[in-house]
């Protein structure tokens, strides 16, 4: 998992082809992939980078600091042994609201409720037709 921030120059690595980021906004990251010049959401690249989609090259860890908004966990290939240890180092980690995804197992969703629950906090399904990710809030 990536943890700092990005920064122009950075890499974006998507299957075989590569980008550069160029600069950012408050809002949005721009980008050079395939000889033109493109933008997306911070936190769509965020959630991107941390379901394995898209990968991000960084020169150096010199002055950066760790990423801890709009994070994602991807509890897929996650067995529920480990479900536990996984979850509470990355609640420990992150700022809320997170998201997690658990998938459709109600096993895997009773165990991150109870974990969240748990910390005092509150969690519901992104949306009425996504219930496989869980967004966690205080």
């Amino acid at each position: 998992m990536v943890l700092y921030n990005f920064r122009v120059g950075d890499l974006v690595v998507v299957q075989d082809s590569t980008g550069v980021l160029l600069k950012q906004t408050s809002k949005y990251w721009y980008y050079f992939y395939k000889n033109q010049e493109a933008r997306i959401s911070k936190e769509k690249l965020w959630g991107y980078v941390d379901i394995g989609k898209v990968r991000i090259v960084m020169p150096s860890l010199k002055y950066r600091r760790r990423q801890k908004k709009m994070r994602t966990l991807n509890l897929h290939g996650i067995t529920h042994k480990e479900v536990e240890e996984v979850v509470r180092s990355f609640l420990n980690f992150v700022e809320l609201p997170c998201q997690i995804i658990t998938g459709k197992s109600e096993k895997m969703k009773t165990i991150v409720g109870d974990i969240v629950t748990e910390y005092g906090w509150s969690y519901n399904d992104k949306n009425s037709y996504n219930t496989g990710t869980l967004v966690v809030h205080e």
